[in-house]
């Protein structure tokens, strides 16, 4: 077949947040958009959904286009197919479109429509990061798990240099390679000042590394809550490198839950251990430091008089998360500490943080 026409998708990143929910305005800017650039539009339709984001889609003469918004990550999802192999407009319209949502990163594929559409297998995945301005990708020699759970995308590749490697939706969690320098960083700053380690929790560490690292410490008990049981169980079987047999320890009590739900209840810690994302974004529909700090609260509140909390921050290179990070902590916590440790696998040096209630 030969090709009918050509189709643009697009992510903005960091958009001007307070327009991706008003939807008169998206309507406007697709309608105008259209108008300027030298389409004709046959007719709109739009919905803006509970409670937030909108979705509007515009029919034209040429084909269609439809703007989709995620205002909690300040998100948007673009598409543009025109059945003419005549690209200036189309380009222009793509630039208008971020000329009016304004995002600081943009991503795009180009599709040319009517012809077969191939996916290879290159043995290569990519973290994609929206936020410290580049992707990396890594060569795998083998896939050990490519699976879905009912949170997310689970992904344990085996690499030449970093060896076993968890990715969630993408995005890289833990390597054999460089596992202490990560689960170090967490417990470490718990083992350097003069309180109880007896009863401690962990938020998230589902690969069970931060884990089997407090276990070295002789603490009396450790609950690990993490939503997600399959990737616990992906990590038993394939991380054995990481978690040895910590989830198997007597002192240990796993609860697959929201960490908000058990942060809710009456129990008391000597330490929490944050090992959860700082961009709560893909799952969340509030702005996510509101999000956080209500997470921290709570986290202050668990803990016994003197407690500490550790936390993963981000990279050295997302300084709005640092600052975002910094207020928060601040705000609820004394005695806070940041350090910064070279992740190799990560290629950049990631910052986690320590505080005393």
């Amino acid at each position: 077949m030969k090709p009918v026409g050509m189709q643009i998708v697009a992510e903005f990143h960091s958009c001007t947040k307070d327009i991706l929910n008003d939807l008169p305005a998206i309507e406007k800017i697709l309608k105008d958009g259209i108008d300027e650039c030298g389409f004709s539009l046959v007719g709109i339709n739009s919905h803006r959904y509970d409670p937030i984001g909108v979705t509007s889609i515009a029919v034209i003469s040429e084909s269609h286009v439809a703007i989709h918004t995620y205002p909690e990550a300040h998100h948007a999802s673009i598409d543009i197919f025109t059945c003419s192999q005549e690209r200036e407009s189309t380009n222009n319209l793509l630039e208008y479109f971020k000329e009016k949502l304004n995002p600081t990163t943009t991503r795009t594929a180009e599709i040319i429509r009517g012809n077969p559409i191939e996916i290879t297998e290159t043995n290569w995945i990519t973290d994609v990061s929206d936020t410290i301005g580049f992707d990396i990708r890594y060569h795998f020699k083998t896939k050990l798990l490519s699976t879905m759970s009912q949170y997310q995308q689970i992904d344990i590749i085996d690499n030449e240099i970093f060896g076993k490697m968890l990715f969630l939706n993408s995005d890289l969690q833990i390597t054999e390679y460089d596992a202490h320098l990560y689960n170090e960083s967490l417990v470490s700053p718990l083992t350097k000042v003069p309180t109880s380690l007896k009863h401690i929790a962990i938020l998230g560490g589902g690969d069970g590394g931060v884990l089997n690292e407090i276990l070295k410490h002789n603490p009396d008990s450790v609950v690990l809550i993490d939503i997600d049981k399959d990737v616990i169980e992906a990590s038993k079987m394939h991380l054995q490198c990481i978690c040895r047999n910590a989830f198997d320890d007597h002192r240990v009590e796993i609860i697959n839950d929201d960490v908000n739900n058990f942060l809710n209840t009456d129990r008391r810690f000597d330490a929490v251990i944050y090992d959860l994302t700082m961009h709560p974004e893909t799952f969340i529909n509030m702005d996510r430091e509101e999000y956080l700090e209500d997470l921290f609260s709570k986290i202050k509140t668990c803990l016994n008089p003197g407690g500490m909390v550790t936390a993963q921050c981000c990279s050295e290179y997302d300084k709005d998360t640092l600052i975002m990070s910094e207020r928060i902590l601040n705000k609820f916590f004394r005695n806070v500490r940041f350090q910064t440790t070279n992740i190799p696998s990560f290629c950049t040096s990631w910052i986690f943080a320590s505080a005393q209630k």
